[in-house]
């Protein structure tokens, strides 16, 4: 029970700082908005880390893989904030959710063979990434066809950021063997901050964060934190009833969506939710 109120706490906060990067993407880009969320991110975990003693050991086979996490998380983000920042907030957010489904595929490369529930969740959740993905809801002024094309060119975002969140969990993974969550999280963090800083050095650019939105993404960045904090404590008493809550960040995403913006929902993507939801609480509760 504690694991599952841990893991409700840290959807709620996950899926309200996914909602807030649709604004921070697009008044200052997602990249600027995704540096400044990780540079918050990685002072609050410095703190957490440093004040619970917890620093992480010599684990040289374990380096590449929070490399991995940090640069999948980087991507992710950006990706994330991006097509976010496109909309429909109710259609970007059930895809990226969906990446479970892509690491039961990563598994089952590796020799695991699902079950028949497996298989059901994963068939269901990928008709309802479809339902989902066949929205035409088209904002006021656009052409049908100019809807279309902004609608196509944010799906094939949205499944870029599934496939970086699906690199970043299993490299997460392949990590704890070396360090504890938190430690993983926070050289992640690291690792996320160094990359988009490089991101901008290659391209010779300053980030795009003006001084009157440092309250928004620290506040964003507090959120995030709070909720993979939340997920680190959970996870200490019951892991699964913890991971399966967490699982629901992207229905909050959405219900944020249409409840704030008011974005219009049919019957048909009302059901590919549920079934995309479903599914993913699904795998996430039988690993």
């Amino acid at each position: 029970m504690e694991g599952a109120i841990w893991g409700s706490l840290a959807a709620l906060f996950l899926g309200s700082a996914d909602f807030a990067g649709r604004f921070s993407g697009r008044a200052l880009g997602a990249p600027s908005a995704m540096l400044g969320v990780v540079a918050v991110g990685s002072v609050l975990m410095t703190l957490i880390v440093l004040g619970g003693g917890e620093l992480p050991p010599f684990a040289p086979a374990g380096l590449p893989l929070v490399a991995g996490y940090g640069v999948s998380t980087a991507f992710m983000g950006v990706l994330l904030y991006a097509a976010l920042a496109r909309g429909p907030v109710s259609v970007v957010a059930p895809i990226v959710a969906s990446h479970p489904v892509l690491i039961a595929a990563y598994w089952y490369a590796r020799g695991v063979r699902p079950d028949a529930i497996h298989w059901t969740a994963i068939a269901g959740t990928i008709t309802g990434v479809i339902l989902v993905a066949l929205s035409r809801e088209r904002r006021e002024g656009d052409s049908a066809q100019r809807a279309r094309g902004a609608l196509g060119v944010t799906l094939i975002i949205a499944a870029a950021a599934c496939l970086a969140h699906a690199a970043l969990v299993v490299a997460a993974q392949a990590a704890t063997p070396y360090y504890e969550p938190v430690q993983i999280a926070w050289m992640g963090r690291i690792v996320s901050f160094l990359t988009l800083l490089g991101y901008f050095a290659l391209r010779r650019q300053r980030p795009n964060v003006h001084g009157r939105w440092w309250p928004f993404l620290i506040a964003q960045g507090v959120i995030d934190t709070a909720g993979y904090y939340c997920l680190f404590v959970g996870s200490r008493s019951d892991g699964v009833a913890a991971a399966v809550s967490t699982s629901a960040f992207g229905a909050v995403t959405t219900l944020l969506a249409w409840v704030v913006l008011r974005e219009a929902m049919g019957r048909i993507q009302w059901l590919g939710l549920i079934l995309v939801f479903t599914g993913i609480g699904v795998l996430a509760a039988r690993g």
